[in-house]
């Protein structure tokens, strides 16, 4: 007989400044009283958000991170799983889905796994680990339309398994004075976010718009060498590395311009809040990005990132009159309409509802192979 009080159990690698940490608070918080909530952190990170969570009631347990697999890990989450009377398990990011994966399994719940990006972070045998998982579970919920083309046709995960769920994008006032020229960058400081591009490119927007500088909002391994990239390109004093912020949002909303000229994304945080501020967005074209950068309407899409094409394309967002007022009129409008709370509660209250009255769908399978990698 299923719970009048379903409880729902979410694992997460940390609970820092990431997207993926983000959507699982908002998601946690927006759930009906009806559901207990409960977050398993894979490590000793629950800055931010992890204040924000006890304060709402929600129960925040975390482990130190050790390399690898760690078995330990692995036994204190099943043991907690089961202490705590979880019905379901939904796991956020790559390595959090493994560990829920088989802590779940081993406890016979319902496994909810996410994919995050229209790709797998994962590489060699533990993507192929984590590939069978996703195949396996009760459920995969992703951000993106790229994500749900990607699990169904390239990994074969059955259609009515894989579940779209909106980012939850906070409304976020436009600021009244924007500072003028100021582009930034959003996210982790990592390959997939090619910032080295929006650099190579400011010397030549500098040329046309002498006051154009770049925030750099975030940390990461390239910090050194971006800031490194930076003095080479003579732009350092334009340049500002602010590091890890927790109200990413409230910085946005100062831009005249934000640059997202990612390799491959699912559906960005950064991009929606800035849409929902009014604020042009310059953005290759991957994941589910155009559905909410329109050219001339709400950003520039810029298919070549190498420096001059996408100079072009900020100058063009900082100086186009008509395009920044419809990015203003258009860009909050549409985040409203697709990607409120109450439409990713649509998907996921109906799909948690449905789990919490069976036992998951296969017995625990194949642990030693996966354990010993």
């Amino acid at each position: 007989m299923a719970s009048e009080t379903p409880t729902v159990g979410f694992v997460v690698d940390d609970l820092g400044y990431g997207g993926a940490q983000k959507q699982l608070v908002l998601l946690a918080r927006a759930l009906p009283p009806r559901f207990a909530r409960r977050v398993y952190v894979l490590s000793s990170i629950d800055a931010p958000h992890g204040s924000t969570l006890r304060a709402d009631g929600i129960a925040v347990t975390t482990w130190p991170r050790r390399s690898g697999l760690d078995v330990g890990r692995f036994r204190a989450l099943a043991r907690a799983l089961g202490a705590d009377r979880v019905d379901i398990v939904h796991g956020f990011l790559d390595a959090a889905n493994v560990y829920a994966y088989l802590a779940g399994r081993l406890r016979g719940k319902p496994i909810v796994l996410s994919l995050r990006n229209e790709r797998l972070m994962l590489t060699g045998a533990r993507a192929r680990v984590l590939e069978w998982m996703l195949r396996r579970a009760d459920a995969v919920t992703v951000n993106s339309e790229a994500g749900r083309a990607f699990l169904v046709g390239t990994l074969g995960v059955d259609r009515a398994r894989a579940h779209y769920v909106p980012n939850v994008a906070p409304v976020v006032a436009r600021a009244q004075d924007p500072v003028p020229g100021l582009i930034g960058c959003v996210g982790r400081l990592v390959d997939q976010k090619r910032i080295d591009s929006v650099l190579h490119a400011l010397p030549l927007v500098r040329a046309k718009i002498p006051l154009a500088c770049l925030e750099l909002i975030g940390d990461g391994p390239n910090r050194d060498a971006l800031r490194s990239l930076a003095g080479r390109l003579g732009v350092s004093g334009a340049v500002e590395f602010v590091g890890a912020v927790d109200n990413a949002a409230e910085r946005i909303a100062r831009l005249s311009c934000l640059a997202l000229p990612s390799a491959f994304e699912g559906l960005p945080n950064a991009a929606l809040e800035a849409v929902s501020a009014g604020v042009p967005v310059v953005a290759s074209p991957v994941g589910d990005v155009p559905s909410i950068v329109v050219d001339g309407k709400t950003g520039v899409v810029v298919r070549d990132v190498s420096p001059q094409p996408l100079a072009d394309a900020i100058v063009r967002a900082l100086t186009d009159g008509a395009l920044r007022a419809r990015a203003q009129n258009e860009g909050p409008r549409l985040v409203r309409e697709r990607f409120s709370q109450e439409a990713a509660l649509r998907v996921m209250v109906p799909l948690y509802d449905t789990l919490s009255k069976r036992t998951g769908a296969a017995a625990f399978e194949a642990t030693t192979p996966v354990l010993g990698e």
